[in-house]
């Protein structure tokens, strides 16, 4: 779990999912950090590193990279051994704001901060150390905003997790602000969230 300086206590490293998703991993930050592109790890990995070692078998990541540069991220990521299929990848990132690249079986999301929420978790990332190397995750109460606005069955999961992994411990007052961006007192999402945050820590 991630300690009380921002950065993780220990690498608790990734789940056992094979070979791959490691070399997946490796690849794209080392890219990413050759090339100076400004990221976070989110998803079931940065949640990972947060609370407990779970199947995984993806990576998400949260990036901005201006437009002339798209192509020279590919291409160095062709070179690490990623499928790309360039023109569809440049044009869904610059349109959609959302790409899937491949490393062997595993499926890499990259994803534009476009919403205000997804760029002030991307502001707010924290270091951690996975497999030896220094990377941008996202922090906690990031995770927990992504996983608010998706609300997949995993993400109410996810967020009860994080709740209970940093009881007492969370900037639930950004958390909240971030709510009241999206959602009204009375979303039923919300209602659920105060109810889980009742649960394990002490706030109102």
């Amino acid at each position: 779990m991630i300690g009380s300086n921002g950065v993780s206590d220990a690498d608790n490293s990734l789940p056992p999912s094979g070979p791959a998703l490691r070399q997946a991993f490796e690849a794209l930050v080392t890219t990413f950090q050759q090339r100076g592109i400004r990221y976070a790890i989110i998803g079931g990995i940065a949640t990972i590193q947060h609370t407990r070692v779970r199947t995984t078998d993806d990576i998400d990541a949260l990036l901005t990279v201006p437009q002339i540069a798209l192509p020279g991220l590919f291409e160095a990521l062709r070179d690490r051994g990623f499928a790309i299929d360039f023109l569809k990848s440049i044009r869904e990132f610059r349109d959609d704001h959302l790409t899937t690249i491949r490393f062997g079986d595993v499926i890499v999301d990259l994803m534009q901060p476009v919403l205000p929420a997804y760029a002030h978790v991307l502001d707010r990332a924290i270091d951690a150390q996975i497999l030896g190397h220094t990377v941008q995750i996202s922090s906690a109460e990031g995770l927990i905003v992504m996983k608010l606005i998706a609300m997949r069955s995993q993400d109410e999961s996810d967020i009860q997790d994080l709740l209970a992994a940093y009881a007492g411990k969370l900037d639930l007052d950004y958390v909240r602000s971030e709510l009241d961006a999206f959602s009204k007192p009375d979303d039923p999402m919300r209602m659920k969230f105060e109810t889980w945050v009742r649960q394990v820590t002490s706030h109102p």
